[in-house]
């Protein structure tokens, strides 16, 4: 009835659990992204390739990346 070579059965710490659903989710997510049919790669250069169209234009466009100094925006307190 009862196996002594099996010996007590041990229980996972709760946070163990969720760490190994965490890894095994990251493995999945990865799978999914090498399998998927979305040009990640062509994506990103066109995105970086679009910030650095808008950075090209300069502060005298209306829609230009902000600049600020180290005195602008009272970047060193106010005190």
């Amino acid at each position: 009835m009862f196996d002594a070579e099996t010996g007590p059965s041990r229980v996972q710490h709760p946070l163990e659990v969720l760490a190994e659903i965490e890894r095994q989710g990251t493995v999945d997510q990865e799978l999914l992204l090498r399998d998927g049919s979305t040009p990640w790669a062509e994506l990103l250069a066109d995105y970086v390739d679009a910030l650095n169209a808008l950075a090209a234009q300069g502060p005298h466009t209306e829609a230009g990346i902000p600049r600020y100094g180290l005195d602008e925006g009272h970047a060193g307190g106010c005190g």
